[in-house]
């Protein structure tokens, strides 16, 4: 068996702003790094022995908390574990582009498992690459604890397969807030859920 332990980077700017993120990044925010210390403090306790995190900024702080709390030597960075890439969205504004695509939106808001974002990905595409990553892990780590830190997008995809639901049904999942914390024990290729989308460790004011 082996322990997975899936979460999302802290708070950033653009989180605030209402920006799209995806490849381009923005730093944490004070509250950001607030709720990476609250998880890494939560998560001393859980023998993790791998840190596994997106190469971007703000997720590499969020698994550096984690890191120095728990004494782990240096953490492990791999480009699968990105967000989602919104391409030509990326920097602007969610309710600009709303008026600006509408279209897209009406699909988007049904059905984004429908859409391929201008000069970006789409679900399928993130899916593939940050699942087939996570196979990689199972097979080098059997009967450890590993964290993983990666983005809002990619980790409700990441959650909706090992709950074993499709794309399609990925509504069913919940979203990850900044630090949301998901625990799965993996044997034999079976994903159990011990906690799903918690963030018992914030305080309501660090939300």
């Amino acid at each position: 068996m082996i322990k997975i332990i899936l979460t999302r980077h802290g708070q950033t700017v653009w989180n605030t702003e209402g920006r799209v993120q995806g490849r381009l990044d923005s730093p944490l925010t004070e509250k950001g790094l607030i709720q990476a210390r609250s998880l890494a403090l939560r998560l001393k306790d859980e023998g993790i022995q791998y840190i596994y995190s997106s190469d971007a900024p703000r997720a590499r702080g969020t698994a550096e908390e984690i890191r120095r709390e728990i004494g782990l030597g240096q953490l492990i960075i791999n480009p699968a574990l990105r967000e989602f890439s919104f391409g030509e969205w990326e920097g602007n504004v969610w309710g600009e582009l709303r008026e600006a695509y509408p279209d897209i939106f009406k699909i988007w808001d049904l059905s984004p498992h429908l859409i391929t974002t201008p000069g970006g990905e789409n679900m399928e595409m993130v899916l593939s690459r940050s699942w087939d990553f996570m196979q990689r892990i199972l097979e080098d780590h059997q009967g450890e604890t590993v964290c993983v830190v990666t983005h809002g997008l990619t980790l409700k995809l990441l959650v909706t397969k090992a709950l074993g639901f499709e794309l399609h049904d990925w509504a069913k999942t919940p979203w990850q807030n900044n630090t949301a914390l998901n625990i799965f024990e993996v044997e034999g290729g079976v994903w159990t859920p011990k906690l799903v989308g918690d963030c018992r460790h914030l305080g309501e004011e660090d939300y």
